[in-house]
């Protein structure tokens, strides 16, 4: 095996860890069909909770996951290939 192999499957373990804790870390969402029927359709505009939802804990674990996944499925791809 190389040194290059070992390190990039280091690195997609952390990342691995790292993707599971910031998953477990977000609140649970259990609005199912009930919290579809309450999105208001009215056309007002977005509320200031939309505007600024990046800013608050759960935008930001929410980003952070969004780039974990997609770093640990470019990181797959390049292990597997190196196989």
């Amino acid at each position: 095996m190389s040194p290059i192999y070992i390190t990039l499957t280091a690195i997609l373990g952390l990342v691995c860890v790292a993707l599971v804790t910031v998953i477990l870390m977000q609140k649970k969402r259990d609005a199912g069909f009930s919290g579809a029927s309450n999105m208001s359709g009215g056309g007002e505009g977005p509320t200031h909770f939309e505007k600024n939802k990046g800013r608050t804990r759960e935008g930001k674990l929410a980003r952070m996951t969004k780039v974990l996944a997609a770093v640990f499925m470019v990181m797959s791809l390049v292990v597997g290939f190196l196989v």
